[in-house]
């Protein structure tokens, strides 16, 4: 099945999600801003708590984007069929405050718009076979 890709502006800037599945799991990738890029990785799983392993970014620092995954995590957790793994990175050069703090509303409405989609597009599972 095709990606879908979800996007918002605000502030001067683009943020994206790119949706692709496997079975009922789950691909997100939220990028945008000047520099896309993968900064950080957030585990959803209705049979675990949800982590994020954010990566090295510059010497003595890590991504930041956690805070904007784990934000889509929550929104989307419910409406999971199965584990999602969301990969973040995003980077506006020279950022204002404006622009920082319309990061926050714009993951909040990717992650609508992710839930949404999923609420109305169930999968039907596959069933795993093993020896």
């Amino acid at each position: 099945m095709p990606e879908k890709v979800f996007r918002v502006a605000q502030a001067g800037f683009e943020m994206s999600a790119k949706l692709s599945r496997e079975n009922q799991d789950v691909l997100l990738e939220i990028t945008g801003g000047d520099v896309p890029h993968y900064g950080v990785v957030t585990i959803v799983s209705p049979h675990q708590t949800t982590r994020t392993i954010a990566l090295p970014s510059r010497p003595g620092h890590h991504h930041q984007e956690g805070v904007l995954t784990e934000r889509i995590a929550k929104i989307i957790a419910p409406v999971l069929q199965n584990n999602a793994f969301i990969i973040g990175g995003l980077h506006v050069n020279r950022i204002t405050p404006q622009q920082m703090a319309a990061t926050a509303n714009m993951a909040q409405q990717l992650g609508e718009q992710i839930r949404d989609y999923l609420s109305s597009h169930p999968r039907t599972k596959i069933i795993e076979e093993f020896s």
